[in-house]
């Protein structure tokens, strides 16, 4: 497919133990929808058998493709690989556990088509689960959980992000923006979430947030202290960026990809 409406991008690394029922479940999902699709699979530099089970459930149901670069670079990294190979008119990814079920889709594509708020439909929707209407089936370990919400607040003080939730792993935009805002981004460590935001607002792209149901999963490969204190220097990385003028022209991907087409 060389228009498929929707790409759905998942970031892979190490997650054998969780990626079989969260397939399972995307191609249960699919199975009655109307519209076609591709799936992306973008493997961080894995050393399990991630790719081998993905492949095992894929193969002959739905249209995929693996994106590989050998090592370990970050979520954000990956995501940007991703973005760039996406063929979508629309361009959704999840995290890999499925934290935020695949049928809140169904109230995040409403809004990136003409709405009573937007003629055009929004550019960005991201999934939230700190406002009104959200349902938190299992929370977080406090701990995380407050962390989650200071950096949001950081985001919003220091790079205007103006969002309710900055880190939610269910982001969805229109096709050409999402490789717009990609290709610009610089960072790939646990910051990047607060730069596209800040590169969809530096754009004028509108971003709308949608309450969605969300429970946390077990098995995080966040290491809180080194990846928190990261983040906040990242804060300061964005702005700098864009004083800079960095985000004004498009970058390339650093390194070549594979892309294993299916």
């Amino acid at each position: 497919m060389d228009n498929p409406y929707l790409s759905l991008i998942f970031p892979i690394y190490n997650e054998e133990k969780r990626l079989a029922p969260t397939l399972e479940k995307v191609v249960a999902y699919f199975a009655d929808k109307p519209y076609s699709r591709e799936i992306i699979l973008v493997d961080d530099g894995s050393t399990d058998k991630s790719l081998e089970i993905a492949r095992q459930l894929l193969d002959g149901q739905e249209e995929y493709r693996v994106i590989s670069y050998g090592a370990n670079r970050g979520k954000g990294y990956a995501l940007k690989q991703g973005m760039a190979a996406s063929r979508g008119q629309v361009v959704l990814f999840s995290d890999a556990d499925l934290a935020t079920p695949i049928e809140e889709l169904d109230k995040i594509l409403p809004w990136l088509q003409a709405n009573p708020e937007r003629s055009n439909g929004y550019e960005v929707v991201h999934g939230s689960r700190k406002m009104p209407g959200a349902i938190v089936e299992q929370h977080q370990p406090w701990l995380r959980e407050n962390m989650g919400k200071v950096f949001t607040w950081l985001c919003n003080q220091i790079v205007g992000a103006n969002v309710s939730d900055a880190t939610c792993g269910f982001k969805c935009y229109q096709g050409e923006v999402a490789r717009i805002i990609y290709a610009r981004q610089q960072l790939f460590d646990w910051s990047f979430d607060a730069e596209v935001i800040y590169i969809a607002r530096r754009n004028g792209y509108y971003i709308k947030e949608v309450p969605v149901r969300w429970h946390d999963v077990r098995g995080t490969k966040v290491n809180l202290l080194r990846d928190t204190i990261r983040s906040l220097t990242g804060l300061f990385r964005i702005r700098w960026n864009g004083w800079r003028g960095y985000y004004d022209q498009p970058v390339q991907s650093e390194t070549p990809i594979t892309i294993a087409g299916k």
